[in-house]
């Protein structure tokens, strides 16, 4: 059974998740007003004074329940409205396990680069389309959820530079383990994932 965007709380947050044929990126954003079943004025995690065009993208929305999976709606439409950006859903969202997206493992070092820490050194232990996970064996990495990290590294002919939003933290005895969700846009980042999934079978 599927969740209409009306059942959801004004002022809730949700995620849009933004792709074409050679990149993705996830824009942060709340629910304003709730117009009708399918339909609500939402506010992007944008600077103001700049608009977005969603045009030739495809977008799904999704939302993160407490102790549950996420709820995706698939394939909505954002339009200008009065200066106001507008979604709309034409299907009912659908829960939505993450763990479905595909990930490769990548165990390259990378170039680490944070605001008030400068340039250093970490191991990326996997990435999918939409995140990635970094292996801290030093345990001295601490950072927190929802934290911004850039890494940069090159693999396979393929040149990556990530923004990733810390979202999960798991603390091992011999490693910590951070997993981050992908903010910005990377146009080699479909092509590396099918590379280095075709170099390790």
């Amino acid at each position: 059974m599927g969740i209409k965007i009306s059942e959801l709380e004004e002022e809730s947050q949700v995620r849009l998740l933004i792709s074409n044929q050679e990149n993705s990126m996830t824009l942060g954003a709340w629910i304003k007003k709730i117009v009708r079943d399918d339909m609500a004025f939402i506010t992007l995690d944008f600077p103001p004074g700049k608009r977005l065009v969603f045009d030739n993208v495809k977008v799904d929305m999704e939302y993160g329940q407490e102790d549950d999976v996420p709820v995706v709606w698939r394939d909505v439409r954002i339009a200008s409205y009065k200066g106001e950006y507008v979604l709309q859903s034409t299907e009912e969202g659908r829960r939505h396990n993450r763990r479905g997206c595909f990930r490769v493992g990548v165990s390259t070092q990378a170039v680490l680069c944070t605001v008030g820490r400068g340039a250093g050194k970490v191991m990326i232990r996997d990435i999918s389309l939409t995140g990635f996970s970094i292996t801290d064996r030093k345990k001295e990495l601490e950072f927190k959820v929802g934290e911004k990290v850039e890494v940069y590294f090159e693999d396979l002919g393929h040149i990556l530079n990530l923004v990733g939003r810390v979202v999960r933290i798991e603390e091992h005895e011999e490693m910590n383990i951070y997993g981050l969700e992908i903010t910005n846009m990377c146009r080699d980042l479909s092509s590396y994932i099918s590379v280095k999934q075709r170099h390790k079978s």
